[in-house]
């Protein structure tokens, strides 16, 4: 999972640097996000801030997912339900990065929203399964 969080940060890291070697400084990071407007493009320039985006996006997300399958664990949710959750999420995020670096037509935003809807809707699918098996427990 570690890879697909990053994916969009290390394309945008080595994007930059083939584009314009030495524009991007790692030990100024956020600040070199910043300063690329005018060295590089500036349809490249919307894809790398775009996926710079994605990246941070990824990192809030995930608190998500790992609640859900958390939740789902502890409830011992059945694994096939769990099995096709995980995947589904995980191929959407995929799906939301690719969506959230590539896309810079409005009119096609709204796949990048879709996406984003599909991952938050199967954690819920995992927190309902999670409510419903917990309900059962005799407290």
């Amino acid at each position: 999972m570690h890879w697909n969080r990053m994916a969009p940060l290390v394309w945008a890291v080595n994007t930059t640097n083939t584009a314009a070697p030495g524009a991007y400084d790692n030990s100024m990071p956020r600040d070199s996000w910043k300063s690329l407007k005018g060295k590089i493009p500036d349809k490249l320039y919307g894809r790398v801030t775009r996926a710079v985006a994605a990246n941070d996006n990824s990192h809030v997300n995930l608190s998500l997912f790992a609640a859900a399958l958390a939740a789902a664990n502890a409830a011992h949710v059945d694994s096939t339900s769990l099995h096709i959750c995980s995947a589904t999420y995980l191929v959407s995020r995929v799906a939301y990065n690719l969506a959230y670096v590539f896309i810079d037509d409005e009119k096609y935003a709204s796949l990048r929203s879709g996406t984003f809807w599909i991952g938050a809707i199967t954690c819920g699918v995992l927190f309902f399964k999670a409510a419903d098996k917990m309900k059962s427990l005799p407290w």
